[in-house]
Order: structure tokens, then C-alpha cells, then sequence
């Protein structure tokens, strides 16, 4: 599944309540790839070089899988945690993005345990592997957001970056944003992809294609009521770029998809 131009392949995820003597040393697995740990049971202690790390319930963590970890907690109060065991195809930026703090590897996403229970839901009944992916997309969405920055313009980007995921067809033109950002148009993009790894325009089209997914699936819009709500003015435009995204036209997406 594509997150944020991220080709993310989810290996396993499984919730647990971890065994008074539970530890987990990274090294000494093989592992590779990454792990998303999300806390909903008292607390781990994770040392990772000459870091270390406290993570509380509510907390999730992002394992970069080519670093060491060791990680403990209290046997008196066993932690409980979600954890997602995933690869990346483009694992080398995310990498670059995980070590220079541009994705934070600690966070607290204050829409995640809302998004987790749903993907839950969604698992405990009969599902194809299309439905698990839409459900966990928002989980992964919510990680592998840009980092908020104090300085106030680079928070405006990551504000912008939410206002693309959530309503897409209301983003303005590339120089109303690089203004509201107080950037020149060109200072705005470079900043943007070193935050995002991509363009604007690229992670707009990004927004739009994984809008228009749900709505072809979840809603009894017509192909051209979705491309006008989500600002394109010509369809096949609309149909070109989600072809170039999928691989299917947006007639045949939702056919294909539930069968």
C-alpha cells in the first residue's frame, strides 16, 4: 500500500500482552525492515546506541531495523502493545527521514487509537487483504507524517500536509501555499520534499487518489461526481493519474477491488 509515497508491505501485526519476562534485543533476530510499536499497557524502556527511550501507554515507536534495540519493561506491570512488522520498497529515504528526525520515532498521535480500533474491527470478520490495507492505512498515515516543527513555517507545512489528506480539493494554488508558508515558490518546494520526500504536486496526487479509493468503495458517488469534489476539472485527467496510481481505471476499481 502506498503511504505518503511510501510503498509499505505489512509482513505481520498482531496485539499482545507482553510475559513478565519479556525482553527483545533486535540484533540477535536478523530482522530486517522496520516495526511500528504502539503502547496500550504501561510502559518499555528502549535503548538504542547511546540513546534510550521511555515509552508510555499511548506512545507509538518506529524501529528502524538496520539500528540495534534492546527493549525491557517492568515484570511487575507487563507492558501490552500493538506492534506491525512491515518493509518499505523505498526504505532508504525512509531511513534518511527516521535518522534526521524529519519522521519522529517516538510520537503520540492523537488519532491513533481511534484509527487502530477500527482497523481491529475491520479484521475480525472475513476481509480480503484490499480491506485490511484501507483500514491500517490511516495508522500508517499517522506515523509517517512529517515531524511539527517549533519553527512556525515549517508547521505550517505539516499543516498543509494534513489539509492535503483530509480535503484535497480545497488546496490552493503552489504560490497561495509557498505564500502562506513565507517562502518563494521555489524555497517552498525544496523545503516541502526534504520534509515529505516528495513535491507538493506529487504528494496532492497522492491525497486525491487515496481519497478517491475510499469514496469508489464506500460511497455511491459516480466517477465524475468524485473527480469534480476532489478538484479535477477534466475526467480524464482524473482517470489518467488514478491509472497511473493503480494500475485499473476508476470504473474498473471498485468492481475488481470487491471481487
Amino acid at each position: 500500500m502506498n503511504i505518503r509515497n511510501f510503498e509499505i508491505e505489512p509482513i505481520y501485526v498482531v496485539k499482545d500482552y507482553l510475559k513478565p519476562d519479556w525482553s527483545w534485543i533486535s540484533d540477535t533476530n536478523g530482522w530486517t525492515g522496520f516495526h511500528l510499536w504502539y503502547l496500550f499497557q504501561n510502559r518499555v524502556r528502549i535503548k538504542m546506541n547511546q540513546e534510550e527511550y521511555i515509552l508510555s501507554k499511548g506512545e507509538t515507536f518506529l524501529f528502524d531495523l538496520s539500528q540495534n534495540h534492546h527493549c525491557t519493561h517492568d515484570p511487575q506491570k507487563p507492558a501490552g502493545m500493538f506492534t506491525a512488522y512491515f518493509h518499505c520498497k523505498n526504505s532508504e529515504l525512509l531511513h534518511q527521514l527516521i535518522q534526521n528526525r524529519t519522521i519522529p520515532r517516538q510520537n503520540a498521535p492523537a488519532l491513533f487509537h481511534m484509527n487502530l480500533q477500527l482497523f481491529e474491527q475491520a479484521v475480525q470478520g472475513t476481509n480480503t487483504k484490499e480491506e485490511t490495507e484501507m483500514w491500517l492505512a490511516p495508522v500508517f498515515s499517522q506515523i509517517l507524517s512529517p515531524l511539527q516543527s517549533n519553527e512556525p513555517r515549517r508547521s505550517v507545512i505539516a499543516e498543509i500536509c494534513r489539509q492535503m489528506d483530509m480535503a484535497p480539493q480545497e488546496i490552493g494554488s503552489l504560490d497561495v501555499l509557498a505564500k502562506r508558508c513565507g517562502y518563494s515558490k521555489n524555497q517552498f518546494i525544496r523545503l516541502f520534499k526534504q520534509m515529505t520526500g516528495q513535491t507538493p504536486h506529487a504528494y496532492l496526487v497522492n491525497a486525491r487518489i487515496a481519497r478517491a479509493k475510499h469514496l469508489l468503495l464506500f460511497s455511491d458517488y459516480t466517477v465524475t461526481q468524485i473527480a469534480r469534489d476532489l478538484g479535477y476539472h477534466d475526467i480524464n485527467h482524473f482517470s489518467a493519474q488514478f491509472y497511473q496510481k493503480t494500475g485499473v481505471y476508476p470504473s474498473q476499481y471498485a468492481l475488481q477491488t470487491r471481487r
